[in-house]
């Protein structure tokens, strides 16, 4: 008994330790996000940085831009829901008709894109602060939010035009 109780306290004080690393946007971008644009792959190195160090998130590509930048989600729940990810996904089918059957749970899925147009400068940017505000553990109204559903933000549906718009901004914004 003694052993199992060590045993979880080691586990449990891994975790803690593991979610303790998560910087801010603004400790690992050197930057405040909104005091100039962030280019998409360090938006991309962010994401996976939270994601390595909470388990409660998970990153998926699903695509690749025509300029080859990876075009990914982050997909966030509690530790519960994270665990019954494909039940979840496929209630929600059965909810909008597009699967026979009746659903065993409630947990909405809620989907958050940022960045359709190349000239919407700060999406991408107020995708990198929801996503700490929702992956920060430490944060116990948000991991409250969680309990009750799916959350996916997608940060730049178009980073090729977001980015060719950033640069052009940063090379002209000091000319007059």
């Amino acid at each position: 008994m003694k052993k199992l109780l060590l045993l979880s306290l080691f586990v449990f004080s891994i975790t803690l330790c593991s979610w303790a690393q998560i910087q801010t946007p603004e400790q690992f971008l050197g930057y405040k996000p909104g005091d100039r644009f962030t280019p998409h792959h360090r938006m991309v190195d962010y994401f996976e940085h939270v994601a390595a160090n909470n388990p409660n998130v998970k990153l998926v590509q699903y695509g690749e831009t025509n300029e080859k930048r990876p075009l990914i989600v982050a997909i966030l729940s509690s530790s519960e829901n994270m665990a019954n990810l494909e039940q979840i996904r496929t209630d929600n089918l059965k909810r909008a008709g597009m699967l026979d059957g009746d659903p065993s749970t409630a947990v909405p899925i809620n989907w958050m894109s940022f960045n359709v147009h190349g000239n919407e400068s700060v999406g991408m940017e107020a995708a990198i602060s929801s996503f700490y505000t929702l992956a920060n553990p430490e944060n116990a109204k948000s991991q409250e939010w969680l309990k009750n559903q799916i959350v996916i933000i997608d940060p730049a549906i178009n980073p090729d035009g977001r980015d060719r718009y950033a640069m052009w901004y940063n090379q002209k914004m000091n000319t007059t």
